[in-house]
């Protein structure tokens, strides 16, 4: 498990003797399986840093949930543009395990950036690396297949493909349940098929 220190400090350097004031600013909090701590129409006001389980981001469209946004042990977690711009969001968010986060208001952060220029730099790096992840998922969203989405979530989140509902896996990659159902199938029996190749091999 990666520490609210150590995911901070993967970011940026600190002084060891600003961090002890930085990181009594968080509040520890547990959440349960299932419940839902934001929801669509409020004004995110934390940022939530996850030390144990999963959490999703998502929103109402024709009476179904979509999921935008996965995050896990290690990971922070907010609506960004209703957390920074101080506006109400259209999304959701709901842990999907019993969770250990770490929590602070927006403006405790905005505190501590005029604090400590340090600090600052971990709020400018991290918003730059999300902006880039959702970057990306729109990229995949709009030029790549649906089998090629999913391949790329296993690459790179295999923990949400291994502990996430399907239904909210399929919803994230913009596939019904059904179609991420026959490309797992599809995958499973390529690796089998490979594994049998494999063995038939003259040694």
């Amino acid at each position: 498990m990666k520490t609210l220190q150590e995911a901070i400090l993967a970011y940026t350097a600190i002084d060891e003797s600003i961090l002890p004031d930085i990181l009594s600013r968080f509040k520890e909090e547990r959440f349960r399986k299932r419940e839902i701590v934001e929801r669509s129409g409020a004004t995110y006001r934390k940022l939530y840093y996850i030390a144990e389980g999963m959490a999703k981001l998502y929103y109402h469209r024709e009476g179904k949930d979509i999921t935008g946004w996965f995050s896990k042990e290690g990971d922070f977690i907010t609506a960004n543009d209703s957390f920074f711009q101080k506006k109400p969001s259209l999304l959701n968010l709901e842990f999907l395990e019993d969770s250990l986060v770490y929590t602070i208001t927006v403006q405790e952060l905005e505190d501590l950036f005029m604090q400590y220029h340090q600090f600052e730099r971990f709020g400018r790096k991290l918003t730059y690396e999300l902006l880039v992840v959702l970057s990306e998922k729109m990229y995949s969203m709009l030029f790549q297949p649906a089998e090629k989405r999913y391949q790329l979530l296993t690459v790179h989140s295999p923990e949400v493909v291994a502990r996430a509902p399907l239904g909210d896996i399929a919803s994230y990659l913009g596939i019904s349940q059904e179609t991420l159902s026959r490309i797992r199938a599809h995958k499973a029996s390529k690796k089998s098929n490979q594994a049998d190749a494999v063995k038939d091999m003259p040694v």
